[in-house]
């Protein structure tokens, strides 16, 4: 759906226009900003208990070893996975209020540009990893993407699910901790991102779907005009 979406000159125009105000409300967007500082100034300051949390986690552990796998496999290798198979799911079950294309490409493009975020800041900062694993630890991807998958949960099925969706991330930053993987402020600075960048889609999603809609219920008239001369 999407390649023949990119194959076509005017979809592709559009899905590029949506890209830009996308990327663009990741940061213009007020409460974004909020998000960000707040994960930046967080993270910065739990730089100074990185290595206590580091020891206590291995120490005393901070998850059972299947809840930390669960959350392991979520953030890394189904969250997409499950996401997009409810995108198919649901429109084919509800043909009236499809929109599926709109979902898939909202969904996609805000997981990639999350992931080439993240990948950029991991090889900008060049932080070794708690387990002495060089050099991507700050910030978690797992964490990243599995905050930028609850936005989309959120916003494409409600808060009920949304709410559900953030806890599990909140598993998945614990369960790199508990592994060893990350830092605490490699988690924290990956779930305001995450978090950033699902809402900078996600704004431009609900722009989109309303001028569809708007474009949809816009009746449709004429007038024909007789000269009485």
């Amino acid at each position: 759906m999407i390649v023949s979406s990119i194959l076509d000159a005017q979809a592709s125009s559009e899905l590029k226009d949506y890209f830009s105000k996308s990327s663009e409300k990741i940061l213009s967007n007020n409460s974004n900003q909020l998000i960000l500082g707040s994960a930046a100034l967080a993270a910065f300051a739990a730089t100074t208990i990185d290595q206590k949390i580091k020891l206590y986690a291995q120490d005393k552990g901070l998850l059972s070893e299947k809840v930390s796998h669960f959350g392991d496999m979520y953030g890394g290798y189904w969250a997409h996975w499950i996401i997009w198979s409810s995108i198919v799911s649901t429109s084919l079950s509800n043909k009236e209020e499809n929109n599926f294309s709109e979902k898939l490409e909202f969904s996609t493009l805000a997981m990639v540009t999350n992931a080439v975020i993240t990948e950029l800041m991991k090889r900008s900062f060049g932080r070794v990893r708690p387990n002495g694993g060089c050099c991507k630890s700050f910030p978690s991807g797992h964490t990243s993407h599995s905050f930028t998958v609850a936005t989309i949960a959120n916003e494409l099925y409600g808060k009920e699910m949304g709410i559900a969706a953030y806890c599990l991330a909140a598993l998945v930053a614990t369960s790199r901790i508990h592994d060893n993987k990350h830092y605490l402020s490699d988690v924290i600075f990956g779930a305001g991102l995450g978090t950033a960048v699902g809402r900078g889609f996600a704004l431009a999603y609900q722009d989109r779907i309303n001028n569809k809609n708007l474009n949809i219920n816009i009746p449709f008239s004429f007038r024909i005009s007789i000269p009485l001369d």
